[in-house]
């Protein structure tokens, strides 16, 4: 078995193979043609994919969170003209194909500007850092689509990926520094606990939750008639127990102090704890691939609270890294896993009720139980209490990752020696940071001889937003205009970068693609290897990619030995070794690339998911406006009681004493369309909206429509609208 060289010497080198993984290397393999090559090549363009589908969803998300709110209003006719207008427009930019950018391409100064601009962005998190501490819940979204998808948006590549972190670390530290109670940290819905959300949203994080949650969660969903209620006055009512009379004045101590009740609750809670407990093992065991970034912050949170509440105990702390794992991140994924693509159909409401519990019961755990606000979730205590040093346990070893300080110097310094550095990005991404530095400049960088504010005063007045149908992506080249090394990330941490370890590791680099572009078992590559005899073959060989290499090769080579003769034979070593190392790699860079296959269709598939929801918006929108001129809207109320005497109803789920406060309303917006709404007295929205055509319900007439909460007779209902919006 090959064992990797030892040296005496300290030196900051790393393992060919990992710069290779980590897609920082200093030599590109691309003209290489061997397996491992391109194992490696269909990789980076997986994680190429992943990278820019997950901002496009990104952006699709924010349409649709948007468009939801707006085309309830229009449901309910309470939007005017103007109004439907703007959202026509919005959902014509979100479906419809963006057009090259054509004359509004920047300028070569400006484009030279920008280019300089997001290379300090990109290098130094500090100053993006303190954007984020400033920026309004409004203007959060629009920051991080450019932070996480675009100025950080290579999600496997670790400089990026080690730079954002860091932007992390410094907000968190300002967040902890402004704190003034400890309840309040990493719970309310902030920028910053936004930016949580979205960084546990890419990738790997996406990864992670297929691979822990997908089959516990699907297990729970297959038992669609599993029903575990324990809301005392929802068990009540249940029963039929409630009355119109009684219902707004029993409490829920008093509902569950009826035998009945408690009957049916105390087998409910066992069976609860059964799912909820194999929930926490299910994650627990997980955690060996919990990704990195997300135990960093876990780390990150812990050394705060540490630092910040130097007397808290373990169970305080570890409550605010469940705060941010729990919350931000698996609970979600809990309650509503078809957003997540976690799951092969939709929850039913029994199901979504059990795993809405589930979660609670998890965040109960996570954090310090508080029952004031739904004392029923005190029957299962003995669920946090059996389980609290098991959660401690995990949310404690979740911290327990290395730091990246070294690597990110050493990749900081490489990006420094790169000439092809670029980034593609939109141009309203552009000038939304432009716009959003300048507004915040006073606090961002109140140095008027800084970089930024040099940049700025150079870039002038921000550009307006183009049209999104204008709003192309372009490349722009990332450079230092002042060709100085970056700040360090940690002065703390700062580590002493030799240019013999830079050397020494392009010169293994070198060796390594050079040998791996020479067929297995050539003369060559006999051993003991003799580097100096392969360099200067693969410089004369006549192929221009190996000439260069082993020109380069030949040059380092000199430099090696002529420096530190021993450092050539420990070269040797590590060359051989790592050649060793190159068919496990390739294994290891295949189980990846299949892995991340499944995440890629799992992203896209969510996409179509989305467009599938604007696409139905657009065709509602356009039915309304089209018709709305030349038809008049008509509106129709009905109670429970006329739907069931007129046989529209079959059967209704919900308890009578409710239905007195429940109404149906049927609007027709235009010809031979209709809009179904449940509607209870005293809700601002519906509980739940459902359009049709009468041609569709022809097509169905004798069957019946399950609606969860009611189920609907079709011939009924044709009868229905025949009788009540028939033009006079």
């Amino acid at each position: 078995m090959s064992r990797r060289p030892t040296t005496n010497r300290q030196s900051k080198r790393y393992s060919v193979a990992a710069l290779y993984m980590s897609m920082g290397g200093v030599d590109r393999d691309d003209d290489i043609d061997d397996a491992l090559a391109k194992s490696q090549k269909l990789l980076r363009q997986l994680k190429t994919s992943i990278s820019n589908q997950s901002k496009h969803n990104f952006v699709l998300e924010k349409d649709v969170r948007y468009l939801d709110s707006r085309i309830a209003l229009l449901i309910q006719n309470k939007m005017g003209i103007e109004e439907q207008h703007e959202v026509a427009t919005r959902l014509d930019d979100a479906t419809g194909v963006v057009q090259s950018s054509g004359e509004l391409y920047l300028e070569r100064k400006k484009s030279e500007l920008y280019g300089n601009l997001f290379f300090l962005l990109q290098s130094e998190p500090m100053i993006i850092a303190l954007l984020c501490r400033q920026v309004s819940m409004g203007e959060i979204d629009s920051l991080l689509q450019t932070v996480m998808f675009t100025i950080y948006g290579n999600q496997y590549e670790q400089r990026e990926e080690h730079l954002l972190l860091s932007m992390f670390q410094a907000v968190l530290a300002s967040q902890f520094d402004a704190a003034t109670e400890f309840s309040s940290l990493l719970r309310a819905n902030t920028p910053v606990s936004r930016m949580m959300t979205t960084y546990t949203r890419r990738g790997p994080g996406q990864t992670y939750l297929r691979s822990c949650l997908s089959d516990v969660l699907n297990s729970i969903i297959e038992k669609k008639d599993l029903n575990l209620e324990i809301h005392p006055l929802k068990v009540y009512s249940e029963l039929g127990l409630v009355t119109d009379d009684d219902e707004s004045s029993i409490t829920a101590d008093e509902a569950f102090q009826d035998p009945r009740v408690q009957a049916l609750v105390k087998p409910r809670l066992a069976q609860l704890d059964v799912l909820a407990n194999a929930v926490l093992d299910t994650i627990i065991t997980s955690l060996p691939t919990v990704p990195y970034g997300i135990r960093w912050i876990c780390k990150q949170i812990r050394l705060l609270t540490r630092r910040k509440y130097p007397t808290a105990s373990d169970t305080s702390v570890c409550s605010l890294i469940g705060a941010f794992f729990f919350l931000r991140f698996i609970n979600p994924a809990i309650v509503t896993p078809q957003t997540y693509m976690l799951v092969d159909k939709h929850p039913g409401d029994k199901s979504r009720r059990v795993l809405t519990l589930v979660a609670k019961m998890l965040q109960n755990l996570a954090n310090k139980p508080s029952y004031s606000k739904e004392p029923y979730m005190d029957n299962l205590a003995s669920f946090v209490n059996s389980n609290r040093g098991k959660i401690n346990t995990f949310l404690n070893d979740m911290c327990e990752v290395p730091d990246f300080y070294e690597s990110l110097e050493m990749d900081q310094y490489v990006a420094l020696s790169k000439k092809d550095l670029s980034l593609s990005i939109t141009l309203n991404e552009i000038f939304t940071m432009h716009s959003l530095l300048v507004k915040y400049q006073d606090k961002v960088c109140p140095q008027e001889e800084s970089h930024v504010a040099y940049l700025l005063r150079e870039l002038g007045k921000p550009p307006g937003q183009v049209q999104r149908s204008k709003n192309g992506t372009i490349e722009i080249q990332l450079f230092n205009l002042w060709e100085t090394e970056v700040g360090d990330v940690d002065n703390n941490n700062n580590v002493d970068l030799l240019r013999a370890d830079m050397i020494f590791m392009e010169a293994k680099t070198l060796m390594i693609n050079i040998i791996r572009a020479f067929p297995t078992g050539h003369s060559i590559m006999k051993r003991p290897l003799d580097l100096h005899r392969i360099a200067d073959f693969a410089g004369s060989c006549g192929e221009t990619g190996i000439v260069k290499r082993g020109i380069k090769a030949l040059s380092l080579l000199e430099e090696i030995e002529t420096s530190n003769p021993d450092d050539y034979d420990l070269l040797v070593s590590e060359v051989d070794y790592e050649l060793n190392q190159l068919g496990s790699l390739r294994e290891s860079v295949e189980t990846e690339a299949a892995s991340l296959q499944k995440v890629y269709d799992i992203i896209k598939e969510h996409n179509e998911y989305l467009k599938s929801q604007l696409e139905t918006y657009r065709s509602y929108l356009h039915n309304v406006r089209n018709h709305r001129n030349q038809h008049k809207l008509i509106f129709k109320r009905y109670t429970p009681s006329q739907l069931a005497r007129d046989n529209i109803i079959g059967k209704w789920s919900i308890p009578k004493s409710r239905l007195g406060n429940l109404f149906v309303s049927i609007v027709c917006p235009a010809p031979s369309t209709f809009v179904f709404s449940l509607i209870m007295k005293g809700r601002p929205e519906p509980i739940f909206v459902f359009d049709f055509k009468l041609d569709d319900l022809l097509e169905i007439k004798d069957k019946e429509i399950d609606m969860s909460c009611m189920v609907v007779n079709v011939r009924g209902l044709i009868s229905l609208v025949n009788r009540d919006f028939k033009k006079k």
